[in-house]
This record gives C-alpha cells, structure tokens and sequence, in this order.
C-alpha cells in the first residue's frame, strides 16, 4: 500500500518542537537524571538557543556537526540545534577511539564538532579541528535561528556509521522522514500521546535511540533520559519515572529473567515494550513483568523499521513482523531470484517514496552500488516468510558480528590486531555466545615465522586500539587461514571449526573489558 507524501511539519523535528511547545508550553517534557526537568517550551528554546550558537560558529543549513556527548540534556541540545538550523548531525559512539574515530572523522568531514570534556583528547589526538563545549550551546538568542535554504523530509538527518563486512565501516546516509519512521511504528501505529511517558536509556548515538526520540517528538510522549539501561534496578527506574513505553533488547530480557522475583517488577506502569528479538518465551515474560503487549520489528542503519508487528498478531519465535505500508519485500537466492514460501533466502527491501530508507553511503558509490542492486536494498540477513506473511528471521550472511546491540565490523577488528608485534595474519570470526543471541569476538592468528604472540598482551593493546565492546573475546593460534584460489580467506570454515583445546578464552584466565578497560578477577 503506498503512502500519502510526508507532511513536514509532522516528521521533522523543528516544527515538532515548535507544535509541542504551542500546545502545551509548560507541561513536563523531558525528565533527566539528574532530577532535572524540561517542559515544552523548555525544549524549543534549547534548540532554537544552540542552533543560535551554531550558526554564530559558522554552520549552516546542510553543514554536518559531529557529536561526541552522552546521553543528556547537552546531546537533545546539540542536536535539536542543529536540527532548527538544517544542520545534519554524526553521532558518535562513546567508546569509539583511535583507528576507529580517525575513520569516522575522515568519512564525515563535519563543519563542526560537539564534544564532552571527556573525549576532547580523543579528538584533539587526531584532527586540529575547533572542538565546542557542549555548555556553550546553552549560552545564546533565544530568538528562532534562520535558516539558508529550505529542508525537506528527504534531505539528510543524520549520518550514521554502519558495520564494515567486507571492508571498512561506511557512513549511511538518513533523511528526516527515515528518522521519523524508525520509531514511528512504535510511538504512533500504537496510539501513544501525551500521557505516556518514554524510558529512553538507549544510547543517543544509535540509531535506535534517535529514531524512538524523533517519534516522542511527533506522538506527543514525554521522555525520561537514562544514561544507560540500569541493569539491576531496571524496573524500580521504570516504576520511579512512570514510564509506560520501553525498549527491552534481547541480552536485558534474559537477565531479568534469571533475576529473584522482586514486588518493583509489578509496581511499574509499563504496558508496551519493544523487543527484537523477541524473549524466548513472551507469555511468560509478559506475564511476570505485568507488560500488556510486546511490540518486535526489523530494520537497521539503512532502512527504519520496515518489519513490525501490527496490534493483535500473534508472538511466535523467530517473528519480526509483517510488511508495513510504502515499503515493498522480496527474498532471494543468490541469483536474485524470489523463493517460494517457507524458504529461506536474502531479504531485500525497496521503498515507494525517496527518502524513507538511506540514499546510500556518503562518498562510496561502489558500496551503495553493491547494496542497492537491481532497484532492491539487499540487507544481508537472510529470512522466510510463511504463506500469512509473516516474516521470521534466520542468519545474518554478512562478516559483521552484534554483540550486546553493538554492531562490529570484522574489518575494523583484524585492521587494529594485525598491527600486534609477531601478528603476520588475522581473520575475525563470531561464536555464539552462551546466550545463544549474541556474539563473541574471535580472531584466527598466523604468527610470523619464529614469533610467538603473549595472547595476555595481545589482549591489552585491543583494549587499547578498539571499542570495548568489540575487543576478542577468544584467541586461537593456526599455521595457516583457509583460502579461496583467489587468497580469501574462508571465513565460514573458521565458523565451523568453533572453539577448541587450543582457543584461548580471556575469560577463563581472569580477565574482564569494561568501559573502563582491562582488570584481572
């Protein structure tokens, strides 16, 4: 079914903000956490203020401006700023550092960057750009900033990093009306307004994070900002905020689960929760928890969620939805070709109007090329749908690994560890983990001839050189990496070898990567 064309002033974030403020200037907004209110109004004119400080810095409408902030009034700021100006913004992962941060800042070429005190170093160690203190953003006009050109739903929102698979990292491109769709399935399709209120511990780098913002925005849904999901006291947060809608991702339904039962669990008003993929048992959970409904949906950097599940369809394992109106579906073999019902194959996807999935990768045509074959988005996962429509997820074909709703380029890990002393050859390869949802990180090695790695100090320079979440868990030495005739290197053959007496598990020698590094238990 097509849709009727985006109405601006219902997708874009400015004049949301502006039509929330009209309504209601002084109901509570945005409840952060440090005990800290914004109402409605409160909101517009932090935006209108740094989008204010921002053009007097120099950017315009179309400029790109980096943000390195965590969750918090200084990233709704910073990007709303940037939004009341036609600004685009690149939101950077907290634990990017290193190769990892230089590639990000060479892709995106920002005008402008926004960073917290604590990541200034990691910038400044790599760029003589300007760097604005987030606290500046506060200090400005309150009066609406100017805009140099018009923006329309299809012109770039955001510039996203997505996983490399068989290259590096590549920056997706995503307009307004993409954003709005991300989130819109939950917050809109499911009647959400201004009685609810939001828990928003995702992070505000992901995109799962801005899309379920953009669509508090359009719905009217109060937000409560959390830095992060509060593991052990997740449902006394949920209780104390009021929170009625939340994301539940896969790894925190499994540990609620195994937790003792405790009365906050029923004490809470949540009655929506998005999870994808859903818990093991969703009755079960529901029903322990108090949750009148789950929601499950697909999507990622390049297309919102195209999969959801509409209200009243059942919950079965594997589910991630059906087909959501203006977008169009097909699974494939490798030809090309659609197969029958009940078949596995690639799922492809296409939109009907431009800008509700990604344009493509920001100065990579080959890669957008690659990925956007024959009229169709080709995602790389591969899935079967039943004669109802209904579609189940299987695999994922690509080289890319998700471990705790990080995505992790296998490319970006073997280029940091191939720089090891004594290292002549990598290959990165996921092991399903215990929970059988995420992955682990495993390297092959080939050592150069007479060297003998210390994996022990292999595993602190990757602590050192890479994102926490992407630092191997599991090392294994080999005299040689499968190849092709053509030198490449048989990944799904070292899938299929697992692990074995001769991996080298950090965990079993004690070791643990946090935030915070490296420790010894």
């Amino acid at each position: 079914m097509n849709l009727p064309p985006p109405n601006p002033d219902e997708v874009m974030v400015r004049p949301l903000l502006e039509r929330n403020s009209d309504e209601a200037p002084d109901q509570e907004f945005v409840h952060f956490e440090d005990g800290s209110n914004w109402t409605r109004r409160d909101g517009l004119e932090a935006a209108y203020i740094a989008g204010n400080v921002l053009r007097a810095a120099g950017v315009r409408t179309g400029h790109r401006v980096l943000l390195f902030l965590p969750n918090g009034p200084d990233f709704l700021r910073a990007w709303w700023g940037a939004m009341a100006i036609g600004a685009t913004v690149v939101p950077v992962n907290l634990a990017f550092r290193g190769g990892a941060l230089k590639h990000l800042l060479e892709l995106a070429r920002p005008d402008a960057i926004v960073a917290a005190d604590q990541f200034r170093d990691r910038i400044e160690a790599l760029t003589d750009h300007a760097i604005i203190d987030p606290a500046q953003l506060a200090q400005g006009s309150i009066d609406a900033p100017a805009l140099d050109a018009p923006v329309h739903v299809t012109d770039p929102h955001a510039l996203v990093l997505t996983s490399g698979t068989t290259g590096p990292s590549k920056l997706a491109l995503a307009s307004h009306h993409h954003m709005y769709l991300g989130g819109s399935h939950l917050l809109v399709d499911w009647g959400c307004d201004a009685d609810d209120v939001f828990l928003l511990d995702l992070p505000l780098f992901h995109m799962a994070g801005a899309y379920m913002t953009v669509a508090c925005l359009a719905s009217r849904t109060r937000l409560a900002v959390r830095s992060a999901p509060a593991m052990s006291s997740y449902w006394e947060v949920a209780r104390d905020t009021g929170a009625t809608v939340a994301v539940v991702v896969s790894t925190m339904a499994q540990y609620f689960t195994k937790q003792p039962e405790r009365p906050a669990e029923r004490e809470h008003r949540l009655r929506l929760a998005l999870s994808a993929p859903l818990p093991a048992n969703v009755k079960e959970f529901q029903g322990r928890f108090g949750i009148a409904d789950m929601v499950t949906a697909y999507g990622m950097t390049e297309i919102p969620s195209c999969l959801t599940r509409p209200p009243g369809s059942e919950l079965m394992p594997g589910y991630c939805g059906r087909a959501r109106p203006g977008f169009e579906y097909r699974i494939v073999d490798g030809h090309d070709m659609e197969v029958p019902h009940g078949h596995v194959g690639e799922f492809l996807v296409r939109a009907d109007q431009p800008g509700m999935v990604s344009a493509g990768y920001v100065d990579n045509p080959e890669a957008t090329a690659t990925a956007w074959r024959n009229g169709w988005f080709h995602s790389g996962d591969l899935m079967r749908r039943d004669a109802a429509g209904n579609y189940y997820y299987v695999d994922r074909t690509k080289d890319a690994l998700r471990r705790r709703g990080e995505n992790i380029s296998s490319h970006e890990v073997e280029a940091e560890v191939i720089r090891y002393p004594g290292v002549a050859e990598v290959a990165c390869v996921p092991v399903r983990s215990d929970s059988d949802v995420d992955d682990e990180v495993k390297v092959w090695l080939v050592a150069e001839k007479g060297a003998e790695p210390d994996l022990g100090e292999l595993l602190a320079f990757c602590v050192e050189s890479l994102p926490h979440f992407a630092v191997p868990r599991y090392f294994e030495l080999t005299e040689a990496l499968p190849k092709t005739a053509s030198t490449k290197v048989q990944k799904f053959e070292l899938r299929g070898r697992g692990n074995g007496p001769s991996t080298w598990d950090r965990e079993a020698h004690g070791y643990r990567v946090t935030r915070q590094g490296l420790s010894r238990v």
